[in-house]
């Protein structure tokens, strides 16, 4: 899955990342680095598939 790190206060993607964890530490050091000014979340996209229904006999 991807995880997506997201700067809430400026409303930015900061970086698509495969490991959760990875992501969650990108956001951590990021939050530090600002001195905790601006609030980081780490966001992980699910994509579903749908099986198409099939069409009714007319």
């Amino acid at each position: 899955m991807t995880s997506r790190v997201i700067n809430q206060t400026k409303g930015e993607i900061v970086a698509e990342l495969h490991k959760a964890d990875q992501a969650m530490q990108l956001a951590d050091t990021l939050a530090a680095d600002c001195q905790y000014q601006e609030q980081f979340a780490v966001v992980e996209l699910v994509t579903i598939y749908e099986t198409p229904r099939p069409l009714k006999p007319r």
